[in-house]
């Protein structure tokens, strides 16, 4: 990563390590060993022509599914919850595929960047029919404007790091 210069690396760094620091001290490190770390799945969706993939950044020993996210700020837990409810409910989804059983939670770990470094753990209860329903839905309705062309790109932060960047902007001028 390039930047501006010496100083400002060397404030992120020692932001990164403090937040590191606080992460190691926290509650949030469990003593018991993970099921795993990183772990690539994928489930059926009825409908959908391809299966969904997805790398689930934990998986603890009682299959809770934890994903790890950086924020500037202290998280508000509904607006968390609502804002990664596909991506946690895909998790869930994948996780019963596999092992025929659901997770007791579908976790968000905020390692927070504030001057005080803070770890904050968002506790989201596992997805009932009507949420796991929802999500198919979802699923569907993507692959359905994406296959009949009816998929209109919509803007955003997450367009800097998309690798479809591309074809989103030529879109534009079809």
């Amino acid at each position: 990563m390039d930047y501006a210069n010496e100083e400002t690396r060397q404030k992120v760094r020692s932001c990164a390590w403090n937040t590191i620091k606080a992460y190691m001290a926290s509650d949030e490190v469990s003593s018991q060993m993970p099921l795993g770390v990183e772990v690539g799945l994928s489930a059926t969706i009825s409908g959908l022509p391809v299966p969904v993939r997805g790398v689930i950044d934990l998986v603890q020993h009682d299959l809770t599914a934890v994903d790890y996210k950086s924020s500037a700020a202290k998280p508000d837990a509904g607006h968390a919850a609502f804002e990664h409810e596909l991506q946690l409910v895909t998790y869930q989804m994948m996780i019963e595929e596999a092992t025929g059983d659901t997770p007791p939670s579908l976790d968000l770990i905020y390692l927070v960047k504030t001057k005080t470094p803070q770890v904050i753990r968002v506790k989201i209860p596992p997805a009932d029919n009507q949420r796991k329903q929802r999500i198919t839905d979802l699923y569907k309705i993507a692959c359905e404007g994406i296959t009949t062309e009816r998929f209109h790109p919509q803007p955003g932060m997450q367009c800097s790091w998309c690798q479809y960047r591309k074809e989103c902007s030529e879109w534009c001028n079809k």
